[in-house]
């Protein structure tokens, strides 16, 4: 290779230059190694990944920000309630309950889906809201005199005690007896002529042979319904029958019957309070919820429509 050396030209060995060469390569490739190293390090490190992360989170928060709280102008927001939702309420009703839902159970279902729907979509706002019901609970938590006094006249059906019955039955089967209404027959006619015992008469039951304050609810669910009308119709302190259950026949003596009451507010005062505490979180529910139907249009199929237009006829909007 030609060179200059004291203003003249003379060749320098090639062997020279590739070793000057080699020597800046090698140079080279360590930086790039160096480099290398330094970055692999810094991927390393925990407090990167924690940055990388956060700002990750942050990017997703502010678009699901932008998207939910700045909807297109002048459009209402919808939810859609398709025949296949309706299907699937349907299936895990049958599979819990052993039988399909009613019409009236099923309009229910689909109600109480829409909301909760209507409650996911308000999901960042439903803290708030909620604390705003309970504290406005909790500031008519106790009503005056004279509102009570009124949801009690208003309501006070719910109040009024049941009728209630003591008797004693004779039991006569029909299974074991070839007439047993006509066995029941004649020993009710015994026991009018005298005072035999009745623990002597009829046939062995499950069920005891004496009742005490008892309800015609709870009669019904022993007997049966068509024999616990009976018994509450019957006067006291005599045999009547033959009475027909769903085990037979029975000859009847009422001991005791109370007749169904309304006991006075103070009587039931803390029932009543109860009761007026819960129909108030219900009203203030069912406002929210209203306000909340307001806000969206409501997508339904055709064949889902008659089981929520009642509750929102003025909010289902065209697929």
């Amino acid at each position: 290779m030609l060179a200059a050396s004291n203003g003249a030209a003379s060749w320098t060995p090639a062997s020279a230059y590739t070793k000057h060469v080699d020597d800046a390569t090698v140079h080279h490739r360590g930086f790039v190694h160096c480099r290398f190293n330094f970055y692999m390090n810094l991927l390393k490190e925990p407090l990167l990944h924690f940055l990388l992360v956060g700002a990750a989170l942050f990017g997703a928060y502010t678009w699901l920000n932008r998207t939910v709280e700045k909807p297109s102008v002048g459009k209402t927001p919808q939810i859609q309630v398709s025949a296949g939702d309706v299907q699937w309420l349907v299936e895990n009703w049958t599979t819990q309950w052993q039988r399909p839902p009613t019409q009236q159970e099923l309009r229910g279902l689909v109600v109480d889906y829409l909301n909760e729907q209507l409650l996911a979509r308000e999901a960042r706002r439903l803290a708030q809201k909620l604390t705003f019901l309970i504290d406005d609970t909790l500031r008519r938590a106790d009503p005056s005199d004279d509102e009570l006094q009124q949801f009690y006249e208003t309501n006070a059906q719910r109040f009024r005690s049941g009728a209630r019955i003591s008797f004693v039955h004779i039991y006569f089967s029909p299974q074991l007896r070839a007439d047993a209404r006509l066995d029941a027959t004649a020993v009710l006619k015994l026991l009018e002529e005298s005072s035999r015992s009745a623990t002597e008469l009829g046939d062995r039951l499950l069920l005891e042979s004496e009742f005490r304050d008892e309800t015609e609810r709870s009669i019904s669910s022993a007997f049966g319904p068509g024999f616990a009308r009976a018994v509450f119709a019957l006067k006291s302190n005599a045999w009547s029958g033959p009475i027909e259950s769903g085990y037979g026949l029975h000859l009847v003596r009422v001991l005791a019957l109370q007749e169904a009451r309304l006991p006075s507010l103070s009587e039931v005062r803390a029932r009543v309070l109860e009761d007026w505490k819960r129909e108030q979180e219900q009203i203030a529910k069912e406002r929210y919820l209203a306000q909340l139907r307001r806000k969206y249009d409501v997508v339904v199929d055709d064949d889902v429509k008659p089981f929520i237009a009642p509750a929102l006829s003025d909010r289902i909007a065209d697929k």
